[in-house]
């Protein structure tokens, strides 16, 4: 892709805007503007507006009072002190300017502001870099002001709660203060009674036991237990007992201590003592047949899992069966194939493949031939080199350091030369280096373009200031010179009237020196009106040569930016053509 021009951009439009002096009288000053700027402008308005600061929106602001306003506005709303008046002067120079906007660029890293920004662009209202800053401000001071609300609202709720109930409050106090009266009552009335406590058995489960202190057991009809029940937990004690020796010679793993397990072993040898013979067969034939059923069960495991292992090899065996279908069908298309292709007649573009195929194998032979005469070359390099090594061997020592010496100095005679050239070369490179350094990059020519638009719009604002104060003096001057000339002819009338009052001839001469004054005031009223419409005319020849110039000016930049996509689509069609190049010839160098 072609590199953008970084001179592409639009040229911003230059306006003729309508300023007045102190006196009220119209001046003609340049003002420029930029369409992406213009709205840069519109959206931070929009933005502090919809934020809350409704100053913005004021029609009579400047756009510096407007920005620097907002900003110091948000930035006092995120609770950071800034000494800048919100409220600020008209016809500030730029000196007061910057040293306002410092102020406000001092505080943005203490907030930790993702955003850069440099004093001189705030003042040269350089809106696109002015927007983000603006619009992190505004979003911080939003998050700010919401958690600034929910404090106030807490604290204000907090306030309440110690300071004021309601009336479903108290009901619902008073409510509580009964019920709670009720339960301690009840409380104290029915306690609790104790009748059993559980205590871990050896197989891991609980058993109930009563405590030494517990009440007797009693039936729901109030008579203590009898005998037969007592006997009765007395035989669920044994066969608790029985349970355990049995899981010991089951090999059941239970947590016991040793003296534990001595003490249930004896005492399950004691029971098998006691137990008539009968009931000892009895035992050992359910423990047959519990072995037999555990042998059962680890069969039918087993046949189950070779069964699964049947599934999965018929299963295998069946995707083997299609994969060798599928290679079958692949070897009959592949045969019908070749057939086709024997039983294909020999057209031209068919004689160029085999022409190109005979080339190819002909080219191979070649290659095998270099081949064959490359390992002999290296044979009898290998043989020279063999000779070479017998030599050395048999060779006097003195003749070989003589030998060796020479080729040494003949080495460094060429080492010499070589970095002779290498230097006249790195000469030349430098040369050529501070040359291509001298000549600025695309990068340095945009940082002088912004430089020397931000120095452009500094002069355009003391020149417009300079001028103003130049205007101002010319007309206050001009306004002094009429007064004075005013003055005196008062003084002169004021003077001259009681000596012209006292005859009738100086009477009338009084008064037609008084209508050749008149004649010429109006004669001066007249040329300067005249000079009034010279200079409105020249205004609006002006005006009419400026609009032509920016039709120019607009047609330029629309051509310049048509042309700059032609080139890059120029560009684009070229690579294509290229690419499509390369891989024509990469079919035609594969066989």
């Amino acid at each position: 892709m072609a590199t953008k021009n970084i001179f592409s951009k639009h040229l911003p439009n230059v306006k003729l805007a309508t300023r007045f002096d102190a006196d009220g009288n119209e001046i003609q000053v340049e003002k420029r503007e930029d369409e992406e700027q213009k709205r840069k402008e519109q959206d931070i308005i929009d933005t502090l507006v919809g934020a809350g600061y409704y100053r913005a929106h004021i029609h009579g602001l400047s756009s510096f009072d407007k920005i620097v306003g907002g900003m110091t506005w948000c930035i006092e709303a995120c609770d950071y002190d800034v000494n800048v008046d919100l409220l600020f002067h008209e016809n500030l120079t730029i000196g007061q300017k910057i040293a306002l906007t410092e102020k406000i660029v001092a505080v943005l890293p203490r907030m930790k502001c993702p955003f850069l920004i440099e004093p001189h662009q705030i003042q040269g209202l350089d809106f696109i870099n002015i927007f983000p800053v603006v619009q992190w401000l505004v979003k911080r001071s939003v998050e700010n002001r919401s958690k600034k609300a929910d404090t106030l609202r807490k604290l204000a709720s907090t306030q309440f709660q110690n300071h004021f109930t309601l009336d479903s409050d108290r009901e619902l106090q008073r409510l509580r203060v009964k019920q709670l009266a009720h339960l301690k009552a009840i409380e104290s009335k029915y306690l609790p009674k104790r009748q059993f406590k559980l205590r871990k058995a050896a197989g891991g489960g609980w058993i109930p036991v009563r405590p030494k202190d517990a009440p007797e057991q009693e039936h729901p009809d109030g008579a203590p237990a009898t005998e037969g029940e007592m006997e009765q937990e007395e035989e669920l004690e044994d066969e608790e007992e029985v349970s355990l020796s049995t899981e010991r010679e089951h090999n059941i793993p239970i947590e016991l201590t040793d003296a534990d397990q001595s003490a249930l072993t004896k005492k399950y040898d004691d029971i098998k003592q006691k137990l008539p013979p009968q009931s000892v067969e009895h035992v050992s034939e359910r423990n047959r047949i519990k072995t037999q059923l555990a042998l059962k069960l680890a069969l039918e495991k087993k046949l189950e899992h070779a069964r699964n292992e049947c599934d999965q090899l018929r299963n295998t065996v069946q995707e083997e069966e299609q994969q060798l279908q599928s290679a079958s069908d692949h070897k009959e298309s592949l045969e019908e194939e070749i057939r086709n292709l024997d039983n294909l007649e020999i057209t031209d573009d068919n004689q160029k493949i085999l022409d190109h195929v005979k080339e190819l194998v002909l080219k191979n032979e070649r290659m095998k031939k270099q081949e064959t005469q490359f390992k002999e070359n290296c044979k009898k390099e290998l043989v020279e080199l063999q000779q070479k090594i017998e030599k050395a061997e048999t060779s006097d020592p003195d003749e070989d350091m003589v030998e060796l010496q020479r080729q040494l100095d003949m080495e460094q005679e060429r080492l010499k030369s070589l970095r002779l050239q290498l230097a006249k070369k790195n000469r030349s490179y430098v040369a050529v280096k501070r040359q291509l350094d001298t000549i600025p990059d695309r990068t340095e020519l945009a940082q002088y373009q912004r430089r020397f638009l931000e120095l452009y719009n500094q002069v355009s604002a003391k020149h417009r200031e300079t001028k103003q104060f130049y205007t101002l003096y010319n007309t206050l001057d001009d306004t002094k010179l009429y007064l004075e000339k005013e003055i005196s002819l008062l003084n002169s009338i004021y003077e001259n009237y009681a000596n012209a009052m006292q005859t009738p001839h100086s009477r009338e001469q009084f008064v037609q020196q008084f209508e050749t004054i008149v004649e010429g005031i109006r004669a001066t009223k007249i040329k300067l009106k005249k000079k009034c419409d010279d200079e409105k005319a020249k205004r609006d020849g002006l005006n009419a040569q400026l609009l032509c110039l920016v039709e120019q000016q607009r047609k330029y930049a629309a051509t310049v930016k048509q042309l700059t996509m032609e080139c890059q689509r120029n560009e684009a069609l070229m690579q294509h053509l290229k690419a499509l190049k390369t891989a024509q010839t990469s079919q035609t160098q594969q066989p």
